[in-house]
Parts: C-alpha cells; sequence; structure tokens
C-alpha cells in the first residue's frame, strides 16, 4: 500500500476500528500501520483508543512532522513541509528517505514556542479556528483587539459584605501585606504556645484569617461556603490542606519499622479524611477535590524513590549529543542506565534497552524511558533499589512495598470520587519528591482519563459518574515546560485525556534556600520575569492544543486549569480563548484563584460566564494555619496583591462612609492589575 493510499483505506474502515487507527497513526510507517490496523481489528487487540477525524488521521499518516504536530501552522512548519520528509513515527520521530532521524514533532513544536515571533502563528491558527458564534465563552468575550477582557470590580465581591466584616478584612489584608509580621509569625505563635496562650491567639485567627481564607473546619459550614459561591457563579475546589515534608537525614537514615508503620496508619487515616471530602464536594455540582500525595504516603518514601529522577535526566540529556531528542543502545547503556541507583547489577543491559524501545528502531527518547521504565513495571523495580550496604543513593526494598500501599489508597480516593462525579487534582508540592508525585498522577491519569464506553448489561441505565485528574505544573520551575510537553506527548501515545493545572509555585523560598544549603543547582527560574514567560508560554501551548483538537472533533480534548492571581496572564489567556474559537461548554479551559483572594478578579470572570473556581481550604485551625502563612511568607508577590486587596476594602468602607455611591468601589480599574506570582 503507497502512503498516498492509506487515508482512503482508513476512512473506508467502520467508525470503531478508525478509532484505532488513530492511535496506530502513530507506528513506525504508514505501511505498517496499515498492516498493525488490520491485524489488531483481526484479532481484536485492545488497543488505546484516541478518536479523530478523518482530517487528522490523513494528517498524521501522510504529512509531514510539521503538519502533524498539534500546534498551528507557522513559517517554520511550512519549511519543515517542504523538505522530503516521509511519515516515521507521527507524534515522536520523522525519518527521511536516507534514513536519518529527526525530533519527534512535540520536540519540534515545543522548539518554535521560544521563537521570538511565535505569537505570529496564532494569526494564523485564527484563520482554521472555531468561530467565536460557536463558542459560548468566546462568544461572551468582547471582539474588539484593544479593550482589556479582564474587568475586575472589586465592589462586586465586596458589595454584601457587612461593614463589620470589611473592617475585619481590612485589617486582615494590612496584616497579610506585613511581610516583616509575616516571616515573624511562626516564632509568635510559638510563643503563645509556650506561654500556654494560644487560645488567645487561636481566637483571634479564627475569627479573621481563618474567617476569611478557610471554609471551616465543620461540613456545614465547609459545604456552606461552596454553595455560596456557586450562587455567585464561581465554582469550588475543596483542599484539606494538610501536607508533611522531610527531614535533612531521610536518604541516610530511613524510618524504623516502628516510624513505618506509624507512618502508614497516619496515611490510612488521611485517605479516610480525603473520601469524606469526595461526600462534602459531591454536594455541589461540578466541584473539584484536591489531593496531596504527600498525605498518602511517608514523604521519606517518595524522597528516596525519586532520587534517580534528577541524575537520569541529566545523564539522558548528556548523552544525546546531537540534540535530536534520542539515544542509541550505546549511549542508553554507557550513561542513562549507569545513573540508575541499580543499573550497575544489571545483567543484560541490551534487554533493557530492548523493552525501551518498544518499535525496535534503535532509538529512545526521554518519553520511552518514562513509559518502559516507571517503577510501575516490576522488571524495573531493581533500578530504583540501593546499590548495596553503604549506599544512600536510591530506595530501599520496603519503599517499594510502601509505594504499593500508596497506590492503593489513591487509586481508592479517586475511585470515590468517580463513584460521586467529582473531579481531582493532585497538587505539586516541593521538587525534591515531585518525580514520585507525578508519576502517582500520570499513572492515575492513565488509569481514569480515558472514555468509560457504556455498559451492554442495562441498556437503559444511566452512565456511571465519571471523574477527570488534573496533574499541576509549578512553571517557576525550570523544567517545568519541558516536563509539561513530555507528559502531553506521553498522553497521546497511551491515549489519555491529558488534564493540567498550570500555577506559578509557592515553595520558591525553601527550594532556593534548600538547593543553597545542600550545594546543588537551584530548580527554581533566575527571575521572576522568566517564571512569567515559563507560565504564558504553557498556557499558549496547550490552549493552541486545546483549539486544534476541538477543530478535529477529537473526544479527549485536553483540559487547562489556569490557576493564577496574576491579571495580566489571565488576559492572555482569554484573548487565546477569544483569538483561537476555544468552545468552553465542556470546560476544557478554566480560571482559579484562592478563597479569599482576588475576589475582584474571580467576580469578574464570573459575570462573563467564563469557568472560574476557587481553591477552598477546610481543615482544623492547626492544620490549616502553617499552609496560609507559607503561602504568604514564600511568595513576595501574594503579600504585593493583598496591600491591594486592602485598599479595595478600604475604599468600600470609605464609600459607604461618605454615601458615595457605587463610583467610589468602581473607579481607576487599571488599579485592580495584579503582579502576583501564583
Amino acid at each position: 500500500m503507497h502512503p498516498s493510499s492509506l487515508p482512503s483505506a482508513i476512512a473506508a474502515i467502520p467508525r470503531p476500528t478508525a478509532t484505532i487507527a488513530a492511535r496506530l497513526s502513530y507506528s513506525k510507517r504508514p505501511l505498517v500501520a496499515a498492516y498493525a490496523l488490520s491485524s489488531a481489528a483481526s484479532r481484536g487487540r485492545g488497543i488505546p483508543s484516541r478518536a479523530a477525524s478523518t482530517a487528522a488521521l490523513l494528517a498524521r499518516a501522510t504529512g509531514s512532522p510539521a503538519t502533524r504536530a498539534a500546534g498551528p501552522v507557522s513559517s517554520a512548519d511550512r519549511a519543515l513541509k517542504a523538505a522530503p520528509v516521509v511519515v516515521a513515527l507521527a507524534g515522536r520521530r520523522g525519518v527521511s528517505s536516507s534514513g536519518h532521524y529527526h525530533p519527534r514533532p512535540s520536540v519540534l513544536a515545543a522548539a518554535r514556542e521560544d521563537i521570538p515571533g511565535a505569537e505570529a502563528s496564532v494569526a494564523a491558527a485564527k484563520a482554521t479556528a472555531l468561530p467565536p458564534s460557536a463558542s459560548p465563552g468566546a462568544a461572551a468575550l468582547p471582539p474588539d483587539e484593544e479593550a482589556p477582557l479582564l474587568r475586575p470590580d472589586p465592589t462586586l465581591a465586596l458589595g454584601e459584605q457587612s461593614m463589620l466584616k470589611l473592617m475585619s478584612l481590612w485589617l486582615v489584608y494590612r496584616a497579610c501585606g506585613n511581610t516583616a509580621l509575616i516571616r515573624m509569625a511562626p516564632s509568635i505563635l510559638e510563643l503563645f504556645k509556650k506561654l500556654h496562650l494560644s487560645w488567645i491567639s487561636n481566637a483571634v485567627i479564627r475569627r479573621t484569617f481563618f474567617a476569611w481564607f478557610c471554609a471551616g473546619e465543620m461540613e456545614r459550614e465547609i459545604v456552606h461556603t461552596m454553595r455560596r459561591l456557586q450562587e455567585s457563579g464561581i465554582g469550588s475546589i475543596l483542599d484539606y490542606s494538610a501536607e508533611a515534608d522531610i527531614g535533612e537525614d531521610c536518604a541516610a537514615v530511613p524510618a524504623s519499622t516502628a516510624a513505618r508503620a506509624q507512618a502508614n496508619v497516619k496515611a490510612d487515616a488521611l485517605a479516610k479524611e480525603y473520601f469524606h471530602g469526595m461526600h462534602m464536594a459531591s454536594q455541589v455540582p461540578q466541584a473539584f477535590a484536591a489531593l496531596k500525595i504527600t498525605g498518602l504516603a511517608d514523604p521519606e518514601v517518595l524522597y528516596r524513590l525519586s532520587m534517580p529522577y534528577r541524575p537520569l535526566r541529566a545523564a539522558f540529556e548528556a548523552a544525546d549529543q546531537d540534540g535530536d531528542g534520542c539515544v542509541d543502545y550505546a549511549q542508553f547503556k554507557d550513561s542513562v542506565l549507569a545513573a540508575m541507583p541499580g543499573g550497575g547489577r544489571v545483567a543484560s543491559p541490551s534487554g533493557v534497552f530492548s523493552m525501551v524501545d518498544a518499535n525496535n528502531d534503535g532509538l529512545i527518547d526521554w518519553v520511552d524511558i518514562q513509559m518502559a521504565l516507571g517503577i510501575d513495571n516490576p522488571l524495573a523495580r531493581p533500578l530504583y533499589l540501593r546499590s548495596g550496604v553503604g549506599s544512600d543513593y536510591g530506595a530501599l526494598e520496603s519503599d517499594v512495598e510502601d509505594y504499593e500501599r500508596m497506590i492503593s489508597r489513591t487509586r481508592a480516593v479517586i475511585q470515590q470520587a468517580a463513584a460521586r462525579g467529582v473531579r481531582v487534582m493532585v497538587d505539586a508540592e516541593h521538587s525534591y519528591f515531585q518525580p514520585m508525585i507525578d508519576h502517582v498522577a500520570l499513572a492515575m491519569q492513565r488509569e481514569f482519563n480515558t472514555p468509560k464506553p457504556a455498559l451492554a448489561v442495562d441498556a437503559g441505565a444511566a452512565p456511571a459518574p465519571a471523574t477527570l485528574v488534573f496533574n499541576t505544573y509549578q512553571m517557576y520551575r525550570a523544567d517545568a515546560f519541558q516536563r509539561m510537553a513530555d507528559d502531553y506527548e506521553r498522553a497521546q501515545r497511551e491515549g489519555w485525556r491529558f488534564a493540567s493545572k498550570l500555577v506559578r509555585g509557592a515553595y520558591m523560598e525553601l527550594e532556593r534556600e534548600r538547593a543553597a544549603r545542600l550545594a546543588y543547582p537551584s530548580p527554581i527560574n533566575p527571575t521572576l520575569e522568566a517564571s512569567h514567560e515559563s507560565y504564558n508560554r504553557g498556557v499558549r501551548f496547550l490552549m493552541r492544543r486545546i483549539a486544534t483538537a476541538q477543530k478535529n472533533g477529537d473526544s479527549m480534548v485536553p483540559a487547562l486549569f489556569v490557576a493564577t492571581h496574576n491579571n495580566e496572564s489571565i488576559e492572555r489567556a482569554m484573548r487565546l480563548v477569544r483569538d483561537l474559537g476555544i468552545e468552553l461548554s465542556g470546560e476544557p479551559v478554566m480560571f482559579g484563584q484562592l478563597l479569599g483572594m482576588q475576589d475582584a478578579t474571580s467576580y469578574a470572570l464570573a459575570k462573563l460566564s467564563l469557568p472560574i473556581y476557587k481553591y477552598v481550604p477546610y481543615g482544623g485551625l492547626d492544620e490549616v494555619l502553617p499552609y496560609l502563612i507559607r503561602r504568604a511568607q514564600e511568595n513576595s508577590a501574594v503579600a504585593d496583591a493583598i496591600t491591594k486587596e486592602s485598599s479595595f476594602v478600604l475604599r468600600e468602607i470609605m464609600r459607604r462612609i461618605v454615601g458615595a455611591g457605587g463610583s467610589g468601589g468602581r473607579k481607576d480599574q487599571s488599579t485592580v492589575e495584579s503582579t502576583s506570582s501564583v
């Protein structure tokens, strides 16, 4: 079969089989794809399906790597299209007629994001985007190219508050804006505790900070807060704000048997609390629940299992000498495999390479390694274990056992969410155990973010409620964009819906201090501007792929949660929604802020009928307060935003006192702009 005849062959296949063709269009050659398609169909193999239109299949089967890239056509794409390139591995690697390999399209697309004129590709996308009239979200946005789309109005959020609560809120904001006071807060609270005066400090905090920034402790008040937000058109992300960290010597001094047992008991108890959280979230339609993986396992276990990631990635990048995103067997054996804690014990490196090189082309990329050498693969687990007595690099055998317990807890929690129709957000945490958090999130996405076929047992039964699992990417990290792009690529290969929440991050000071103390490179971007650009770049990357997936009729459109207090980033995202004609009825794009912060922006988005959510912390005072203090301490830009918030509250107070009507709270809209890095 000639490659040019493959699209017609696929088009003639019944639709259930055509969805398999969409997945097999990633095979090594069109002829191989056609053969594998017919073989798979005849044998009924369970291949992950990824529905796509005939046009999308044609592009993947016969187009150049650039035309198969998910992004819009740019001048760089046209240059690639003009090259004599034959389809090799759509979505992975290109191979010319002479057999020379090229970077996979996703890598090329990601590289084009760095081109100074990359914004011009948005204009190219407009020609093929859905018309604004087809998208309720886009239709709600003014077509004026110059006028700001985001018009925050503090009176929308403050108008219904009593004068007493406004005065209390103003004091809260003023205190939060005092950097010195916030830095001293833990010491002050500890002093009150030592003097047995915590009842005084707790009483003050409960009636001020806790009352405004948290939903409460009891189910009744928590659900009431969520319903109050819902009445204003704002959804909720319920967050049980308990998290954990590690000690300095956790690698060298593993926990005792008793401590390990205690950690598992604590994790089991927290899983039950998450069950209760899913129950509360289900009482409000379309709610989310946040999930912290550090609560479901001993953080020291996560740390030891995450240890190989950084040296493994560094070894892969060093081995990739030509920069094409791939390594061969010799490079894998000498560099990549050697970087694993148990790499020196491997009896057959060629066998491990064959396991990673699923298509037997002699080359593997980073996503291949992630897919094949994850700790879920029993054959790969010895690679994570320490090389012998005296070594503190890698995991213990007991860590693998605890990992299995953690996966079981996480799956049980998400199954509860799915049964109740609650979506789940896996929170990002510290960089030194984030690799294992990402691994768990990806495993749950692969399991839950796939279409669930209707059961044929009872045709009249309603479909079972489903969930959608989001992973969180902290874009202030230097490696955040590439990690996100790699995970998106993995979703395409494995056939599940990619769902991500983008934040700037909340552990900046801690991460930099720890890196300096332990003498390793800081994982954080060197400047605030670099973090802003990383965030906006990630939003652009996913927005374009959402628009393309909608245009192609893909059943698994990526989902993006734009979680930020930065009004400039929100404005940019809104313009992308409008310019790309993104349909928002299924909430492929959502916005979010913290409860009690940036309310003017949240209510303005709700007024435009855009999907907007508040992150709603709840729990006991002792559990929630450290979380909120850390947010204020480690993100100076949030303190700046809180200072602005206090000015809006004071303006509303003065407006009521002097009886100046509504104008006092509505003028100078530009002052609402925030530069928060959340």
